[in-house]
């Protein structure tokens, strides 16, 4: 489908070559996705915030508006990530790294049924985006000594 997708893209394009990278599909597929998924997280809170009842009643946590913010940013930059680790699941045909993005997908939808102990689904999540990041980062291309770079300023 990827390289459907490309060959239509080249097609169009007026000097035969394609205007965008696979790398870059995949991070604009991974973003398109993860807001979306924010958005709809926030629509939902919102109508929670609506009513009939009030969260907090009946000495439920304080923190559930706070910790569902958190958790909308945890699953945009997850969205990002996975997209861009799929991507290059699919086009090198490493199926254990599609496999591990559906299973991590599933454990970070799993783990808000942690959600009285918000502390519970949220600090494993942000463990897991910095792990994904991590791969994601590595897989584009990324290095420590580019990473260590940039984070100096010295370009």
């Amino acid at each position: 489908l990827h390289r459907k997708a490309i060959e239509g893209l080249v097609a169009l394009s007026e000097d035969g070559c394609s205007p965008i990278s696979i790398q870059q599909m995949a991070y604009v597929a991974g973003v398109g996705f993860g807001l979306m998924s924010g958005a709809f997280s926030m629509i939902n809170l919102l109508a929670d915030a609506l009513g009939p009842g009030a969260v907090g009643i009946h000495g439920d946590s304080q923190l559930y508006f706070l910790t569902s913010a958190f958790m909308t940013m945890v699953l945009i930059f997850l969205h990002t990530f996975w997209g861009i680790l799929f991507f290059h699941g699919c086009e090198h045909r490493c199926w254990w790294e599609i496999t591990a993005v559906v299973i991590m997908h599933l454990a970070v939808s799993g783990l808000t049924f942690c959600n009285p102990l918000y502390m519970g689904s949220l600090v494993p999540s942000y463990l897991l985006m910095a792990t994904t990041a991590t791969w994601a980062y590595l897989l584009s291309g990324g290095s420590a000594q580019n990473l260590r770079r940039f984070l100096l300023c010295k370009f």
